[in-house]
């Protein structure tokens, strides 16, 4: 299902489940819930008209949301009630990603507005810290010609880590003792994301933009070369699927076999997010308010994706 015909359509950007069913958002405001069936409804929310960018929970009962022009909105699930937050001094901003650490902390990073709209402009990258719940906010990290694609949470080591990006060069960083150390070189392209598989091992996913995507792990180097950038990553029990550029969608079986699955629809399209609905079954998002209903048919050596 493509609703939009080109990237200026209302793009969706990030999905979460809450309840039983999946919250969408999305460029100018957009703000949806969509079923494992794929029927989409609109959600009443007070809404700045400003790109949403993540979504996250405080706790089961708290969201937080993150947007463009310096824009942060809170949900409780229960009273049904918003608040919305204006973060002076960054009016010309994004809030690109988050991660949230505990029921009252959470952390937010990004760069100007520019860089999220395709736009060539200095980055002046940031991370902002919360530590209520998202009421006030401190700048705890800044440079003007880094952009912050990523702040991530390590549950295992309980540490925080963000992708700092300059041209042709993508570093992890971690937070030690109030400072934000470089860890490592991760590659010479955008690393949009990173996960972790415990204390030493992670796997972070870039690429070149209608090129080649990488996945690497902290030893290991893939590249796949008809992916284009890899956008982001879902897990289960036995399989992986990666969101890329062009519509691709790759699917692992976590036995170090890829294969790479392409939808060609209206227009060409970036696929940003995926969540599993089932073991099999999947719904991803992406730009011209693209949706994918995805089931996995498994065979041997790996499976394949059907899409529609």
């Amino acid at each position: 299902m493509q609703q939009g015909v080109s990237y200026s359509d209302s793009s969706y950007y990030d999905i979460i489940p809450v309840g039983d069913k999946f919250w969408i958002g999305g460029k100018y405001g957009t703000l949806k819930t969509i079923d494992s069936e794929g029927n989409l409804n609109n959600i009443s929310y007070p809404n700045l008209q400003v790109d949403i960018y993540k979504l996250d929970y405080f706790d089961k009962n708290n969201l937080i949301i993150s947007g463009d022009k310096g824009i942060v909105y809170k949900h409780n699930l229960n009273s049904n009630t918003w608040e919305t937050i204006k973060i002076k001094g960054f009016e010309k901003s994004c809030f690109y990603n988050l991660t949230v650490v505990n029921d009252s902390t959470a952390y937010i990073c990004g760069g100007k507005s520019a860089i999220a709209h395709s736009k060539k402009t200095v980055p002046f990258g940031f991370i902002l810290k919360t530590t209520d719940k998202g009421k006030t906010w401190t700048q705890v990290y800044k440079n003007a010609f880094k952009m912050v694609w990523c702040v991530k949470y390590n549950v295992l080591d309980h540490k925080v880590y963000a992708l700092m990006y300059t041209p042709n060069k993508t570093h992890l960083f971690a937070l030690e003792n109030e400072k934000w150390e470089r860890r490592q070189k991760i590659g010479n392209s955008i690393f949009h994301e990173i996960q972790f598989e415990n204390t030493e091992d992670f796997i972070a996913m870039g690429g070149w933009m209608g090129k080649k995507g990488r996945i690497h792990h902290k030893n290991q180097k893939l590249e796949l070369p008809h992916s284009g950038l890899l956008w982001g990553r879902v897990t289960n029990e036995k399989y992986e699927i990666y969101s890329a550029c062009n519509g691709q969608i790759v699917l692992g079986d976590k036995a170090g076999n890829y294969k790479v699955f392409g939808e060609k629809l209206n227009k060409a399209f970036n696929i940003y997010e995926t969540v599993f609905t089932s073991p099999t079954t999947a719904i991803s998002i992406g730009s011209a308010r693209t949706i994918l209903m995805l089931k996995i048919i498994e065979e041997n050596p790996i499976s394949r994706i059907s899409q529609k």
